[in-house]
């Protein structure tokens, strides 16, 4: 389990350096339209107008994917669904 520490430490957004691929920062995304179970891919925000899927991502135990919803995902982990 993660300590308050370093959760709160995720959440601090450093200034990038050359090659980061901006992990510590939130990104938005959409569950797969297809997603029925596993680890789901997602259409980050700025992929939208190509439909690029990412790589299946882990998600907190408290959420659980459903097809299209909106999440937040920080450093390659959904979090939770967004409204």
């Amino acid at each position: 389990m993660i300590n308050p520490n370093d959760f709160a430490r995720m959440f601090v957004l450093n200034e990038p350096k050359e090659g980061d691929d901006n992990n510590n920062l939130a990104r938005f995304a959409t569950i797969d339209p297809q997603y029925v179970s596993g680890r789901p891919q997602v259409i980050y925000d700025i992929d939208v107008a190509n439909g690029t899927l990412s790589k299946p991502l882990p998600h907190l135990a408290s959420y659980s994917p459903v097809a299209n919803d909106r999440v937040m995902i920080l450093q390659g982990v959904i979090l939770d669904k967004i409204i």
